[in-house]
């Protein structure tokens, strides 16, 4: 096929997406589909595309241009080429876009800055990494309790005491050491009589020694995970668990007191 059937078979895939071909063509894509592997799975691509755009942005789409930014009167009352005002309307489209995009992703991120938001999407990747497994969930066992807390606190360099949480149904399982930037990370695990596991992911804390010894407990709902985080002068932490909120916040103070 040469360059000019190509170009012509693309603009016809394109139009065929947007819903822009009628009748005898239509079919022709259709069954040319059906014939082209490549080309049906970059068509199946392009929708998937199309159908994220709409549920992210469909509302911004449809919101009113304000009247100062009305191309009819921004063009005569500044005499600007045709041309140029479909780029400004790219440019507005995009910039609206990019705002609503960002507006989005503040609704889905913990509002207490960048490093305890680094924490939580370390303490969650970790827990869906080790919580389901059967086999090798810690590296030490709650047997080896002792070794374990010695080990973490030196690698931490500070001490790190393993809460006990027996009062609230959940048996200590063991723990492992992960790396976390360029230090270590600490990550602890309980789980309940009907096998649900909670990890407690700590990491030293890099705020100034001044700063408050009592932080506030913060939470956030990852999928279907809960987390508990916050942070002191010592260590920053965060307890995660398909449990209810309330019930892991009071977990995750009674963790807190018993660390420090």
């Amino acid at each position: 096929m040469n360059d000019k059937n190509q170009n012509f078979i693309s603009d016809d895939l394109q139009a065929f997406v947007d819903g822009e071909l009628d009748g005898e063509r239509r079919r022709a894509v259709e069954v040319y589909l059906e014939q082209t592997p490549d080309a049906a799975a970059t068509v199946l691509d392009w929708n998937r595309q199309n159908d994220m755009m709409r549920v992210l942005y469909s509302g911004v789409a449809n919101e009113r241009i304000p009247v100062r930014l009305d191309p009819h009167d921004l063009a005569g009352n500044r005499r600007i080429p045709i041309v140029g005002w479909r780029n400004l309307a790219a440019s507005i489209m995009l910039f609206c876009l990019g705002i609503a995009s960002g507006l989005g992703m503040a609704q889905l991120m913990p509002a207490s800055g960048s490093k305890m938001d680094a924490l939580v999407a370390t303490a969650v990747e970790a827990h869906n990494l080790y919580a389901d497994d059967r086999v090798r969930p810690v590296e030490l066992d709650a047997e080896q309790k002792p070794a374990l807390q010695k080990w973490l606190s030196g690698r931490l360099d500070r001490t790190i005491n393993l809460p006990d949480l027996g009062s609230f149904g959940l048996q200590f399982v063991g723990g492992r050491l992960l790396p976390n930037g360029d230090g270590a990370a600490a990550q602890l695990m309980y789980q309940d009589e009907g096998g649900r596991r909670i990890t407690l992911y700590v990491v030293p804390s890099e705020m100034d020694s001044g700063g408050d010894t009592d932080g506030p407990f913060l939470h956030v709902k990852v999928e279907r995970l809960e987390t508990v985080y916050w942070g002191d002068e010592g260590i920053r932490c965060a307890i995660v668990g398909n449990l209810p909120a309330a019930r892991l916040q009071v977990i995750a103070k009674a963790a807190y007191r018993q660390l420090i």
